[in-house]
């Protein structure tokens, strides 16, 4: 038999049910451009970053000392990278034209490290510069700058010859801290190598070829690199301690040559000869010495700083990232997809329902059953296909640029690469199709096997059966006959109540997830460091502090700057957890009765006040989930000086950026077996001081080793959250676009397979709106009641999310706002309200005659 009919047929059934088709397709697209799209964005990101770091051959480790790298210390570099490249160079901290500005000078990289040109050229004299392009607004090409520290370097004075984008700094708020400025890096310059006069390099950089090749964030990447820095380490270690003895016996040399000087100086004045001369050389050479001794013991014991890529915070905060927003991936799509799979089954379904006469007539004619499909499949494949197709090119291409920028806002990195992944392709086709032509054929196997006759004849309908309402007498003989109706036919469409209801809650659980997370993101900076930390900044002091750098230091406390400070004894420990090293701020209060005036100790649940005792110590909400502690149960660290203590946790604090324990000097005293000593400042500054401004001043005292600005920390919150932000924008944008094509698909779809009963309804005397709200009341029940059980998913996803999102140094806020659940309800009632307005329309322009015909 001819299939030229069928064909014609299949054509028309897109255009004769447009709102069915609309539909499907938009709920195909939309599902395809999330998933696919949140999908490939981690891929993008990690595949966009290795591209960087391969074109710039980013070091894999960097070492460092606060005694440079001698020759001993470059021989163990050369021994540990004999398969690998090692770029030794110099570095200084300085501040620029007697600014606040801070600028960390370092020498130009050939083959390791490499920077990116941004504008200009790199250095090629050595009264030539070129700084980070971030600092473009304050400097111009050709520009003379001062440098005020310049001890490492040949001259004071350079040229402005370009604009980098560093290779090694890749946070733009978070540089790094200095001991000169305010305490924190403004941005990277690099001069040439022969503008450095230091008889010690400073830094190396060690690019393995073992590496070279391989996933930076793999995990056999980083199991290299751990076991590279440990050997390394421990190899510098014993340089170490060689160059203590040697320094030690050196200086027990040069006091014995001094005092052997002075006596014979001593005896040649006791002969009565002029000793002027010698006595002033003398004088000289123990200035000299005792210059030199406390140089000594302003730097402290010798230290090696071997770092990680890691080490840089925009590097760990870009895998992150990366690796957070697949944790999203896993269920968002997820939960779009059962949605779209929900509803365009039942649309599928009630479409083949609708056309089950003409499939008899089909039958009757002679067709096969294969030919009677066609049309539905035909439908059901283009509408997926089309879908897919326009979802996933804004997937692949789209949507990870979003997320990147988003992400980036706050780094360096630049020129986003995009990847392309059949697998993710074919499996979105896969569960598009499953979702569309899998249900035709679901519904189309259920129907053939009736037979023609039967077919023939209109699918007789549900008979009307008692509810459970109806035996509440008191509620059922209240209602009006309309809304005992609309119940009655609620509950005889059992399917399509389901789809509705589930449906609508997806929508309403994804837009409470994304509102939830926003909420909890949102005033995070301003909790931390308004309500909870009170101190505007923590002073650590150098150490064996002389008496002028002392007096100086107490000048500045005491200064009208300062509303009050509070002296206590702080360190930073590290412990890992879940196999990355986390930073833990310790602080013990000279007088722990006053550390409630600098920070706010509560309970996040209760608001109850806490208090430093005896029993144990205090420690931060974050830390405590991340360790399963609870008060009564122990804290393991390990000090700086390698010995392992044990706390009793008395109490857990609210806190959301950081790690800290807190607890009083008698505690500390007890468990780490050593005298508290105070080593740094709380300070709480006057309203209308400027924190750069005190901070620069109290650097210029000479007596203090680093400054920890909450300006700062507030700053890398803030950029954390709008990064995120952004990204939940872009969800809950999403989540509304899915509810939009839901309760649009749900509504043409309840309209199409109605319409007989709507012009029934008409020709009974019923005006539009009495007959709009006949159809379209049921609608509203069963999205108030989608919208209430979406709460319920909603609240599960986002303390899902909550809990696996934020990264292992800060905590988002827990609970859901009130607000949330009232905008996570209002987008909804507000689409179907809409929808309403569309559906006026609809019945109001219905052809009763038409609609009514009949071919029984």
């Amino acid at each position: 038999m001819s299939k030229k009919v069928l064909w014609k047929d299949a054509v028309n059934s897109l255009t004769n049910s447009w709102g069915r088709f609309i539909g499907i397709m938009l709920l195909m697209a939309v599902s395809a451009f999330a998933f696919i799209g949140l999908k490939m964005a981690g891929p993008d990101m990690r595949y966009t970053a290795q591209r960087y770091y391969r074109n710039i051959n980013l070091a894999d480790l960097t070492v460092s000392s606060n005694y440079g790298l001698d020759n001993r210390d470059l021989q163990t570099l050369r021994n540990h990278a004999k398969n690998a490249t090692l770029d030794l160079g110099y570095l200084q901290d300085t501040t620029v034209n007697n600014s606040k500005i801070s600028l960390r000078v370092l020498s130009e990289t050939k083959s390791v490290s490499t920077n990116q040109i941004v504008s200009g050229k790199l250095p090629n004299e050595n009264k030539q510069i070129a700084i980070s392009y971030l600092l473009k607004d304050k400097y111009r090409l050709g520009e003379w700058i001062k440098l005020d520290n310049h001890n490492n370097l040949k001259t004071n004075r350079f040229k402005i010859v370009g604009f980098i984008r560093p290779s090694e700094y890749t946070d733009k708020s978070n540089i790094g801290q200095t001991t000169v400025g305010t305490g924190q890096l403004s941005g990277i310059a690099v001069v040439k190598k022969s503008a450095f006069n230091s008889s010690n390099y400073s830094i190396a950089r060690i690019r393995f070829d073992q590496t070279k090749n391989l996933d930076p964030y793999s995990s056999a990447y980083q199991r290299i690199i751990d076991d590279k820095k440990k050997k390394l380490t421990k190899a510098l270690s014993k340089n170490g301690k060689t160059k203590k003895k040697e320094l030690d016996k050196n200086l027990v040399l040069a006091q014995k040559q001094l005092n052997q000087a002075r006596q014979q100086v001593e005896l040649a004045e006791g002969n009565g000869l002029n000793v002027t001369e010698q006595k002033a050389q003398l004088e000289r050479q123990e200035s000299k010495l005792s210059k030199q001794k406390w140089q000594i013991k302003q730097l402290g014991n010798i230290s090696y700083y071997v770092n990680n890529r890691k080490n840089d915070p925009g590097y760990d905060t870009y895998q992150s990232n990366s690796e957070k927003i697949e944790l999203i991936t896993d269920i968002f799509p997820v939960f779009l997809f059962a949605v779209a799979a929900l509803v365009s089954f039942s649309t599928m379904t009630r479409f083949i329902d609708e056309e089950r006469q003409n499939i008899g007539v089909l039958r009757a004619l002679g067709y096969s059953k294969f030919d009677t499909s066609l049309k539905f499949i035909v439908y059901s494949l283009t509408a997926a296909l089309t879908g897919v197709l326009i979802g996933a090119i804004g997937g692949y291409w789209l949507l990870p640029q979003i997320i990147f920028n988003s992400y980036t806002a706050n780094l360096t990195l630049t020129n986003f690469q995009t990847l392309f992944s059949w697998k993710y392709l074919f499996l979105t086709i896969l569960i598009a199709v499953l979702c569309t032509t899998g249900a035709a054929l679901i519904q189309l196997f259920l129907v053939l096997r009736a037979t023609t006759s039967e077919l023939l004849l209109p699918k007789p309908p549900k008979n009307g059966s008692r509810i459970f309402l109806e035996r509440i007498k008191p509620l059922w003989q209240r209602l009006g006959f309309n809304y005992k109706v609309t119940l009655r036919n609620i509950f005889r469409y059992k399917v399509k109540m389901i789809m509705t209801i589930l449906g609508i809650a997806g929508c309403t659980g994804l837009l409470m997830m994304g509102f939830g997370i926003r909420d909890s993101l949102a005033g995070i900076g301003q909790k931390q460091y308004g309500e909870l930390i009170k101190y505007d900044l923590i002073a650590v002091d150098k150490k064996d502090l002389s008496g002028n750098q002392s007096r100086k230091l107490e000048q500045k406390l005491d200064s009208k700057q300062v509303n009050k400070y509070l002296s206590v004894h702080f360190e930073n420990l590290t412990k890992k957890i879940d196999g990355t090293n986390q930073d833990i701020s310790i602080i013990v209060p000279k007088e722990d009765k006053n550390i409630n005036n600098y920070i706010n100790l509560r309970n996040r649940q209760s608001g109850q006040k806490i208090n430093l005792n005896n029993h144990g110590v205090v420690i931060s909400e974050k830390l405590a989930n991340l360790l399963h502690l609870k008060p009564g149960d122990k804290l393991t660290l390990n000090t700086s000086n390698g010995k392992k203590v044990k706390l009793p946790v008395s109490r857990i604090c609210e806190m959301y950026m950081g790690h800290y324990v807190l607890m009083n000097s008698n505690v500390y005293e007890r468990y780490f077996d050593q005298k508290m000593n105070t080593n740094a400042q709380l300070i709480e500054l006057k309203p209308d001081v400027q924190t750069d401004d005190f901070a620069n001043s109290l650097m210029k005292t000479g007596a203090v080793n680093a400054i920890n600005l909450n300006t700062s920390n507030k700053q890398i919150i803030d950029s954390l959250i709008q990064s995120m932000d952004k990204v939940m924008f872009l969800l809950i944008g999403l989540a509304a676009l899915l509810a939009i094509v839901v309760i649009f698909t749900l509504t043409t779809t309840n309209l199409e397979e109605r319409m007989r009963e709507i012009s029934t309804l008409k020709v009974l005397g019923f005006y539009n709106k009495e007959a709009s709200l006949y159809i379209y009341r049921e609608t509203i029940i069963l999205s108030i009641f989608g919208i209430l059980f979406g709460f319920l998913i909603g609240n599960w996803l986002h303390s899902f999310i909550i809990d696996n999102l934020a990264p292992m140094n800060a905590m988002f806020r827990p609970g859901i706002l009130m607000s949330n659940y009232l905008l996570s309800a209002i987008i909804p009632l507000a689409i179907t309200a809409i929808m309403a307005i569309f559906v006026n329309r609809k019945i109001k322009d219905v052809n009763m005659l038409e609609a009514l015909k009949s071919l029984d």
